[in-house]
């Protein structure tokens, strides 16, 4: 008994094990998403040239999982809120909201609320809160979020504040998918592909009536660093790793790793994009 015990700890530890490594994988994924976002809004390519590297390439890598395993124990609807929720939605508001606002922006918005949101959600759904500690650190990912958001928000213009608008949208979107996802109980692996193909036959029919397509005009090398990031890291590997890290620790928890993303991208703002925060936003 007491080896069935001791086998059945260590079996815990390494799925805890395994979801932390995830959750950081994600955390270098999420900065990454709105950093090379930005920087390629500032080539030739346009927001909707983004969106459709991004479900193109990751529903063509991913479009074998779902036709072996199709919808499995899901019904057509769960799949489609999953895609609308994760995949569709989300992006589309993200890169609507990169377009307009800063990059800092973009950390403290999406990924920095994100950890409120799902706290929010949880709430309305009757999920009791795990204990003191849990609050207090939302408490402080909050103060953060708002010494952050403070002045930048302040500054704004009247699109960077539609913009900002949609960050938060998007943010709600991936908090509400994450906490479908983990009442679904689907695996990592079809999830990611049901939102990647989903997305993908949302999204391209729409793109090919689009007027200002520069996906086949712009320099290679600009499309090349999209596909690889957008497509591949982030359309199918963001996905893949925040749902597997969802199942080991659960969305109250992966959420807080998030708090971690904005201070990451401010700070890789500052080479890459040349966007210096002020000494507050420093602070949060």
């Amino acid at each position: 008994m007491r080896d069935g015990l001791a086998s059945e700890e260590a079996a815990r530890h390494r799925e805890v094990t395994t979801g932390v490594l995830c959750a950081l994988l994600v955390i270098c994924l999420y900065s990454s998403f709105t950093l090379v976002s930005r920087l390629g809004l500032t080539t030739s390519l346009g927001i909707f040239d983004l969106a459709a590297v991004r479900f193109g390439v990751s529903g063509i890598l991913l479009l074998p999982v779902v036709l072996h395993f199709r919808l499995q124990h899901l019904r057509l609807r769960d799949a489609t809120g999953l895609a609308l929720l994760g995949g569709f939605g989300f992006a589309l508001l993200c890169y609507v909201g990169f377009g307009l606002a800063p990059a800092s922006h973009g950390g403290v918005l999406v990924h920095g609320c994100l950890p409120l949101f799902t706290f929010i959600l949880m709430r309305v759904s009757g999920a009791a809160m795990r204990g003191r500690s849990e609050a207090i650190g939302v408490a402080l990912i909050a103060a953060g979020v708002i010494m952050i958001a403070a002045e930048t928000l302040s500054t704004s213009t009247t699109l960077q504040l539609v913009g900002d608008a949609c960050l938060l949208a998007a943010s709600l979107s991936w908090s509400g998918y994450g906490m479908y996802a983990a009442r679904l109980r689907v695996s990592p692996l079809h999830a990611a592909a049901l939102v990647s193909c989903l997305s993908m036959s949302l999204f391209l029919p729409l793109y090919t009536m689009w007027p200002d397509k520069r996906l086949f005009t712009a320099p290679l090398n600009d499309v090349l660093v999209q596909v690889v990031f957008q497509g591949i890291l982030i359309g199918a590997g963001s996905i893949l790793v925040y749902t597997r890290a969802l199942a080991a620790l659960g969305p109250a928890r992966i959420a807080l790793f998030a708090a971690a993303v904005p201070g990451l991208t401010t700070l890789a703002a500052i080479p890459l994009l040349d966007e210096v925060p002020s000494l507050l936003a420093a602070a949060g």
